[in-house]
């Protein structure tokens, strides 16, 4: 099976790298959105800091396949 790779970054440091053996880019495509909702799920506090979130999916070769970016802002209303 193809070997992927997960990275969650933010402009000024790498948060997190991990991979997994899954079946084709589509099953890594869907492993993508679910790592970012987990990751969301378990740093909510830590979202809030004005920075935008990415995640890249890699192949072994290190080619990008995939990005999700989040980004979270407080407005003028919450500031």
């Amino acid at each position: 099976m193809p070997f992927f790779n997960f990275e969650v970054r933010t402009e000024s440091h790498v948060m997190l790298t991990e991979g997994a053996e899954l079946a084709s880019t589509d099953a890594a495509r869907i492993e993508s959105a679910r790592r970012i909702g987990e990751l969301l799920t378990d740093h909510a506090s830590r979202l809030w800091v004005d920075q935008v979130w990415q995640m890249d999916v890699t192949d072994q070769r290190g080619l990008i396949l995939y990005v999700i970016n989040v980004t979270a802002m407080k407005t003028a209303a919450t500031s």
